[in-house]
């Protein structure tokens, strides 16, 4: 069974879930709707070797923080999605001002993002490992979603094909995965 045939299989088990999960929501008791969460798994391993030495690669970012830039982003909605709408992807420049970023997710603790951004959107570490030779080089753009995205359909149908575009037309070969 290939991943289409997984996903097929798991839509009417996410059909039930919005269900039973959707009154937890609205109690505001989301660990509860998410304890009965259907896990997606999909075939085979998603993860490849690099061909060649970090230090010649040039990698992309990609969190799913839920980061906006003020004044220039439509906010992200702080909720989970439930439909098939595709997320929406923001584009963050690697030397954007820091003091403009803004946090939309709601389902998790800003507070070490606060603290320290790098925690979750590692602009300036990565800056830092390019500089010194330890990474090839990083895209000048990182990809930030929403995370709260229980519906996977439109992940793989939409978003991640997206993603890799995007990644492809600026020469990535290797994605950084931050989840948040």
């Amino acid at each position: 069974m290939g991943d289409r045939a997984a996903l097929e299989g798991w839509k009417p088990k996410f059909t039930e879930w919005v269900e039973a999960a959707q009154p937890f929501m609205a109690e505001g008791k989301p660990k509860k709707a998410f304890a009965i969460y259907p896990w997606f798994s999909g075939e085979g391993d998603p993860f490849s070797r690099l061909a060649k030495p970090a230090s010649e690669t040039r990698f992309g970012l990609v969190t799913t923080g839920g980061y906006s830039i003020e004044g220039e982003h439509e906010p992200f909605s702080p909720f989970p999605s439930f439909d098939d709408t595709p997320p929406r992807i923001h584009t963050v420049p690697m030397d954007v001002d820091r003091s403009k970023l803004r946090i939309d997710h709601a389902g998790y603790d800003h507070r070490f993002a606060e603290e320290d951004i790098n925690c979750n959107l590692p602009l300036d570490r990565l800056g830092e490992m390019e500089a010194a030779g330890e990474i090839g080089s990083i895209a000048p753009e990182t990809q930030v979603v929403m995370g709260l995205q229980p519906n996977v359909v439109p992940l793989i149908e939409s978003l991640i094909p997206e993603l890799v575009a995007r990644f492809k037309s600026d020469s990535v070969e290797a994605a950084l995965l931050v989840p948040s």
